[in-house]
């Protein structure tokens, strides 16, 4: 993919599918070619539909259901309407052309039964014809944890819900919990690609000694741990898994440090290291968060992302640190590990964390992190409600891995659950073209470039809409174009059109450009249709110049050739800003820019524009000083909270991108009030204290570089910072580096603010705020709809996190928008409330029918941490009218037995004429005063009677 094609008009939907009405994918597409072969797309449904089409054209190939899906209506949870199938992504073994994929159902593939009849079947199946592989397939139920053999197996009670990994010829899925309900326990299956081998290893993430169990499977107390990841794949290297799991019970380590290489057998919250020798599963390490208990009362699942391992060529330290893992989860934490030692338990400074870093987000991430391997090493998170995030790889002064804050999309994602990991792809490899993709559920498919600007912005390439898509998602790609589905289960291909006028050299490559100097490259072309002129050509950048006097003036036959002259003047550029030049300062490093050639074709249907990729690196012979990001803004510290003991890490970079060594020359800093009146800035000279160096009010560094320290040409230094109060308030401090090549500065931001209280109530029948969590609606006459709302406020001091949110979804009772209001995710700032309107809404009834109830309950926690997981009690009585003689209560005497035919001999013998007034009541009266047991009307006048 690049950056100049997507972006360019030629970029678009080349084609869309629908099929079965109520059908959704989950998982997310593949693009395969089989040797010799078309590209295909494979796909897999909740409705247990499996369907190959052509890449191209998306016309279908093969289709087949292999088996009934398992009903959502068996489960009261509402993550996944309708039905539940295929939901983990399935994994393709090119050496065989085979497709491997868990689907849920029911036992002897019924079309229903409830959750105790819920299974799982693993599938292997030809992807040339989508046939079943010969063994296949093995069902799951039944299979003993090797670590815990009293805790086996149960379907129902389940969900795969991450991709599948396939390692030396064993497939793995990793399974949680729908809602937290039922008795379940998180575990990882292991499952043999040989035929008459079935599964090879069953893990509990919940086992013996330490995690609880029951023999009902409806009691949720089956240790939980589960393993959901967002639909992320267990992460790799090939000797060993990494997966991430959520909520549990058994909390063994309590609050005792230990080490991550010693056994735990409660393994909620928790990264795990897990070896896979053989097919056989084993714990060899892991990491937990100190704070985990709280996390697990806050529902605040690490396990809500999954593991990326980075690539170990690019982002390593030099102290040691081979490969770096990274999770990131609810609590808005992202934890930079040493994949190598991941940390265990409380055995950091101060019995926090042992790991690498913790970046800390403004919101909860689901998905987990992108990363760029170019251009320095990136990583990408897209918090809930927020911008995308980049962050830069970058060493401390002992040679350690360290992240900073580089930049971030202009704009936010959806503000709930459901935005993908970002995803980056480049062209061939290399610098420049790199494409950071983000799947929303309200904005759809987002594409930015992979590098910040010097302004920090992740800059937004311009795509056609593709509407909002499916949770969880990332694109599939495949020669030039991209597969994903949305929420109107839709599966989109796009891309640019084949049909292109002309065959034109590109990327076109500068190389290397020294600031001051110009460097020309020709381009060659060749047309491959009959073209009748060549229009013109546009350039974004403006340092890239060509002329449309150089292109051909007449029209070209197929096949003619022709060239044309880039150049990349960078004579009139500057390195720092000058007042009122027409030309901005400008930095070494690698820059694109798109050159779009337009045509009058001779021939209809191919593109009229040919987009073309610019690219070079400009290279200073000056030392040249790079302080990023612009801004570092660590968001809120809690005080009095167990985060406020550490304070919130960042970090920025000190970086010589010029050709010379850098020497720091000088520092200094401002006070938190930098609004003086006459413009200019108040500095400070950075102090020591007993945290190192003072860089502002609340901001201290304890490993800035010493003044005269020299920073080689092409080298950078990761500075680490923290920020931390002991009193409440806004911090700022405008932070300067001086050094023989310029000076810079970043902006410095933090808040500390007291804990969010979280304040639950329900609505009253008068339209008051009841905090019992009891609503009840009393009775509601059938055929109506009655409303009442549930509302949260936070009456703390800092935003309150809704973290588990699960509504009703009955046919009478239901949430009017259980996928927006009080969704998980959602962040209520101080002093607000969020509402989330509950109807009862009572299908239609014939008069004297008995009353019948309907409950549910509206399953809530936060991130207050004295909340806890609460449950909306919402109860009704729905009531038919009642007509004719009633008992004390009000119920009517005579019940409601329908519509019938009463031909001779007629059974309701008795006939009355009682004129226009006669209705169901009046007859029933009638009949009563008389004796009769049974009433009816007809042709309205008319009121039979018998004592049948």
């Amino acid at each position: 993919m690049q950056p100049s094609i997507v972006g360019s008009t030629s970029f678009g939907i080349l084609w869309t599918k629908t099929y079965n009405p109520k059908e959704r994918w989950y998982a997310k597409p593949l693009v395969y070619t089989p040797p010799g072969q078309k590209q295909l797309v494979f796909t897999a449904s909740n409705q247990n539909w499996i369907r190959t089409v052509d890449a191209v054209t998306g016309a279908a190939i093969n289709a087949r259901q292999v088996q009934p899906p398992f009903l959502q209506s068996d489960l009261g949870c509402p993550d996944m309407p309708d039905f539940i199938g295929i939901v983990g992504t399935p994994v393709i073994d090119p050496n065989t052309d085979t497709a491997y994929f868990f689907a849920k159902g029911y036992q002897n593939n019924a079309a229903s039964g409830g959750v105790a009849k819920g299974t799982y079947k693993f599938y292997a199946v030809n992807v040339l014809d989508l046939t079943d592989r010969p063994g296949f397939p093995v069902l799951i139920d039944g299979y003993n944890a090797d670590n815990d053999p009293a805790r086996y197996f149960i379907g129902g009670t389940v969900l795969q819900r991450p991709s599948l990994t396939l390692i030396d010829g064993n497939v793995y899925g990793t399974f949680g919990g729908h809602c937290d309900l039922f008795n379940y326990t998180g575990m990882v299956a292991s499952v043999s690609t040989q035929p008459g081998v079935g599964v090879t290893s069953m893990f509990a993430m919940e086992a013996a000694p330490g995690g609880p169990s029951t023999l009902d499977i409806m009691e949720q107390k089956g240790g939980k741990a589960g393993i959901w990841m967002s639909g992320m794949a267990p992460a790799t290297d090939g000797a060993r898994i990494f997966v991430v799991t959520g909520n549990g019970q058994g909390h063994e380590n309590k609050d005792t440090p230990a080490s991550g290489r010693t056994p735990l057998s409660t393994l909620d919250e928790v990264v795990a290291n897990m070896g896979v020798s053989g097919g056989k599963l084993s714990l060899q390490d892991y990491f937990e968060p100190y704070e985990y208990i709280g996390m697990d009362a806050a529902d605040r699942d690490l396990g809500s992302g999954g593991v990326t391992l980075l690539d170990s060529s690019v982002f390593k330290g030099t102290n040691g640190v081979r490969r770096m893992a990274i999770t990131i989860g609810k609590n808005g934490k992202a934890y930079v590990m040493n994949a190598d030692n991941l940390g265990g338990f409380k055995n950091g400074p101060g019995a926090t964390d042992n790991i690498l870093q913790t970046i800390i987000c403004p919101n909860a991430v689901f998905g987990g992190a992108g990363s760029y391997p170019l251009e320095g090493g990136f990583i990408y998170f897209t918090p809930v409600g927020f911008p995308t995030l980049a962050y830069k790889l970058g060493l401390d002064q002992k040679g350690s891995p360290l992240f900073s804050k580089v930049g971030q999309s202009t704009d936010n994602s959806a503000g709930r659950v459901g935005v993908g990991v970002p995803t980056v792809t480049s062209h061939k490899g290399q610098p420049g073209t790199g494409i950071v993709w983000v799947t929303d559920v309200d904005g759809g498919l987002k594409a930015y470039k992979a590098v910040p600007d010097a302004l920090g912005n992740l800059v937004k390439i311009n795509i056609p809409p593709t509407g909002g898509l499916n949770k969880f998602q990332r694109p599939a790609f495949g020669d030039g174009r991209l597969y994903v589905t949305d929420a109107k289960a839709r599966v989109i291909c796009m891309g640019s059109p084949v049909s292109i006028p002309l065959n034109c050299t590109g990327p076109v490559d500068f190389g290397d450009v020294i600031i001051g100097t110009t460097k020309t490259v020709r381009v060659q072309c060749t047309a491959l249709i009959p073209i009748a002129k060549i229009n013109g050509l546009t350039i974004q950048n403006p340092t890239f110049q060509a002329s449309n006097a150089s292109l051909p003036q007449g029209s070209l036959a197929e096949g003619d050739t022709f060239s044309f002259p880039v150049v990349w003047n960078l004579t009139e550029t500057s390195i720092q800003d000058e007042n009122g030049a027409s030309f901005s300062a400008i930095s070494p490093g690698v820059k694109t820019s798109s050159l779009v050639i337009s045509t009058t074709n001779g021939v209809a249907q191919y593109s009229n524009q040919l987009p073309i990729t610019l690219q070079g690196n400009e290279v200073s012979d000056a030392a040249f000083l790079s302080l990023s990001p612009p801004e570092v803004d660590f968001g809120g510290v809690v005080v009095g909270s167990p985060g406020a003991a550490t304070g919130l890490d960042s970090a920025f970079i000190i970086a010589n991108i010029g050709s010379s060594p850098l020497q720091i020359l000088g520092y200094a800093y401002t006070g938190t009030d930098i609004d003086d009146d006459d413009g200019a800035l108040t500095l400070s000279n950075v102090t020591q204290t007993q945290g190192g160096s003072k860089i502002g009010d609340g901001f201290t560094s304890s490993d800035l570089p010493a003044i005269g320290s020299v920073v080689a040409a092409g080298q950078s230094l990761t500075v680490p910072i923290n920020f931390n109060s002991a009193g409440v308030g806004n911090f700022q401090s405008v932070f300067t580096v001086w050094t023989n090549g310029g000076s810079k500065y970043t902006l410095l931001t933090g808040s500390a603010t007291t804990a969010p209280i979280a304040k639950l109530e329900v609505e009253t029948s008068e339209g008051g705020w009841d905090g019992s969590g009891i609503m009840d609606f009393g009775t509601v006459p059938a055929g109506t709809t009655v409303t009442r709302r549930i509302r949260i406020c936070n009456v703390g001091g800092s935003p309150l996190l809704v973290t588990k949110s699960k509504p009703p979804l009955q046919p009478e009772l239901l949430a009017q928008n259980p996928f927006a209001d009080l969704h998980e995710g959602q962040s209520i700032a101080q002093s607000e409330c969020a509402y989330a309107p509950v109807d009862i809404a009572a299908a239609p009834l014939a008069p004297n029918n008995p009353s019948h109830n309907v409950s549910d309950v509206w399953v809530l926690n936060t991130d207050d941490l004295t909340f806890a997981v609460r449950e909306v009690q919402i109860r009704a009585t729905i009531v038919s009218r009642q007509l004719g003689p009633t008992y004390d209560n009000g119920t009517a005497k005579y019940a409601y037995l329908g519509c019938y035919s009463d031909l001779n001999p007629r059974q309701l013998q008795k006939l009355y004429e009682l004129g226009t007034a006669n209705e169901n009541g009046v007859c029933q009266t009638k009949c009563q005063s008389l004796g009769y047991r049974f009433a009816g009307t007809e042709y309205k006048v008319q009121c039979c009677k018998s004592s049948l």
